[in-house]
């Protein structure tokens, strides 16, 4: 290889190089300024309805750029990651400053009773694509070209009838074809699929669509798997169980938690409690809790598949002690995961790797081959940053595939053995349709909160259901009237960036863009908790009686099988102390040596 030797870089050469960068910004600038020739409306009073409260998406002409298909993202053209970088849509200018100037004006504070959602508040289940149909006579170009043409129907489908929806605003959702060919390898070589959902809002994370297509097309299993769940009560966790086991017959329940829930949360609800989470330390122990019960809802689907004879309490077994092991830092534990270098048992460990498995399918063939008949398949799926990888992690108890903060880190499906006929598969986050606002997204952690073009209207979003002020400690800026002071979320965001030192380097303003990116990295990091709540749980004591009546039935069956095990207990003391002649079997002492004078 020939080395090149480093040429200098004159000042003249660079103060030509920034000119030209300063050009292309003023026709760039000057060129958005000319296709904006509608002017901005007047500003309104803040609308009371949750659904007024953003900017309405628009159904704008579906640009090629949205999709990478064959075409583009081919083997001749990019790398596989580049292939895989998620994709959304980007807001307009427009729309960024009208929400700006929204965000200045005082909102008000909703009712607890906003934070409870169900099925019904969805308007509609949005459905998503699938893969059309091939067969083995056909080749891999032609396969990908019915799935290219497929995809952008489906797209143009969905901003046809849902861009301009005023039941709700369109949110952002995956444009990119290689993502959700992803999923679908996913689901085609899983046996039981793992929901993975964030205990703070996961029906925001539970596809109604795949559940269906999961359940009634595919005939798999399916397990909803409840993370994060240290960061919410026990009792916000028991309300979700119970209202999922009703909505979703099919689907069974299990929690996960990289760390310890603090015993001090009792009411996930409370001012105190939310300004105790803010307070948090960086460095938390590392301590994965619920790997059993994950396993356990596994085994309890009953899964028969012919050749394959899975020995769960075997693998249960692996975690009887998960309060005696070890624990790490999170920094320790992010450093390890963010490293690169990963041990893993799998032969396949990436869709790379897969490529010839599955090119024995796509091939012309007149065999049909029958993928992973020898394992039983775990596969893991859910939206971005919802903890999928973390929970490999910890189920295999070592670094096996890379986990971040960042949402979208994991690029290709993973598959990695738990055992001789038992492997996982992690797959890339991937953001489904719905009729949401998108700020809910931002603060469900599925949008990467660098690439927030206008984060003050997610503030406010947030803000109008959780005390930002009084959780962060906020002093108003005006003293005298501190009482009667109405917020803004512009007002929070330039409070804080007061109170963290965060100003602008020429004019020393308060950066009000850097103190709205820290408090949402804060929301999407649990520090500052929005916690939804199923429908029933402010208003009605359904749940509490639920609670109750479940602890009664334990309390039952325990004293039952503590009688049960007693009157056996008795029953044997009473035969040991009876010998085979009826005496009394005295063992010892003075009063022993007297009855072995009687029988002589």
């Amino acid at each position: 290889m020939t080395n090149h030797r480093k040429k200098p870089f004159s000042g003249k050469a660079k103060k030509a190089q920034l000119q030209a960068k300063k050009l292309r910004k003023t026709a760039r600038a000057e060129r958005e300024r000319r296709e904006e020739s509608q002017p901005l409306n007047e500003v309104t009073d803040q609308p009371a309805s949750i659904s007024q409260s953003f900017v309405k998406a628009t159904a704008p002409a579906i640009p090629t750029a949205y999709f990478l298909d064959g075409r583009r993202g081919g083997s001749g053209s990019g790398s596989g990651s580049r292939k895989l970088v998620s994709m959304f849509e980007k807001l307009s200018s427009q729309e960024i400053e009208r929400a700006r100037l929204r965000s200045m004006k005082p909102f008000e504070r909703l009712p607890q009773t906003a934070l409870e959602i169900g099925v019904d508040s969805f308007s509609e289940s949005i459905d998503f694509p699938k893969r059309p149909a091939w067969s083995y006579g056909m080749s891999k170009e032609q396969v990908e070209a019915r799935e290219n043409e497929y995809f952008e129907k489906w797209v143009k489908d969905i901003y046809a009838r849902y861009g301009n929806d005023e039941r709700g605003q369109l949110s952002w959702f995956e444009h990119n074809l290689e993502v959700w060919r992803q999923l679908w390898r996913v689901l085609e070589i899983s046996d039981i699929v793992l929901v993975v959902m964030d205990i703070r809002h996961p029906l925001l994370h539970f596809p109604r669509a795949l559940y269906e297509y999961v359940t009634r097309d595919l005939k798999r299993k399916i397990v909803g798997i409840f993370n994060k769940v240290d960061l919410v009560s026990e009792f916000t966790v028991f309300a979700w169980t119970k209202y999922f086991e009703e909505q979703f017959p099919e689907l069974h329940i299990a929690t996960f938690s990289c760390y310890p829930r603090d015993e001090k949360l009792i009411d996930d609800t409370k001012t105190y409690a939310l300004k105790m989470r803010a307070k948090r330390p960086r460095n938390r122990y590392y301590h994965a809790q619920g790997v059993r019960g994950i396993l356990e809802a596994c085994k309890d689907v009953k899964l028969e598949k012919k050749g394959v004879h899975v020995d769960w309490a075997r693998l249960m077994a692996r975690y009887d002690n998960d309060k005696d092991g070890s624990m790490t830092t999170e920094s320790d534990m992010d450093e390890e995961q963010e490293d690169g270098d990963f041990d893993d048992d799998s032969d396949t460990d990436s869709m790379d790797g897969l490529d010839d498995e599955f090119s024995r399918i796509l091939d012309i063939s007149t065999e049909q081959v029958t993928p992973h008949a020898e394992y039983v398949t775990l596969g893991l799926v859910g939206h971005p940053n919802v903890g999928k990888s973390s929970l490999i992690n910890s189920i295999m108890q070592r670094t096996v595939v890379s986990a971040s903060r960042t949402p979208g880190h994991t690029k290709h499906f993973q598959t990695i053995h738990l055992c001789e006929n038992v492997r996982l598969c992690d797959s890339p986050g991937l953001v489904f349709p719905t009729l949401l606002p998108r700020a809910l997204q931002i603060l469900s952690g599925m949008y990467p909160i660098a690439q927030v073009q206008e984060p003050y209207s997610v503030v406010q979003y947030l803000a109008e259901r959780v005390p930002v002020e009084k959780v962060l400690s906020l002093t108003p800026p005006d003293l005298d009237n501190a009482l009667s002071f109405k917020w803004s979320a512009w007002a929070i965001c330039e409070a804080y960036a007061i109170q963290r030192g965060f100003f602008t380097a020429q004019a020393a303003r308060p950066d009000v863009y850097r103190a709205a990116n820290t408090i949402l990295r804060f929301t999407n990091d649990g520090r500052i908790l929005i916690s939804f709540k199923p429908i029933g749980f402010f208003t009605t004591s359904k749940y509490e009686q639920l609670r109750v009546k479940e602890a009664t039935s334990k309390q039952q069956n325990r004293n039952r099988s503590n009688s049960n095990s007693s009157h056996s207990e008795e029953e044997e003391d009473d035969d040991q102390e009876v010998g085979d002649s009826g005496k009394i079997d005295i063992q010892g002492g003075a009063f022993a040596l007297l009855a072995d004078e009687s029988d002589m």
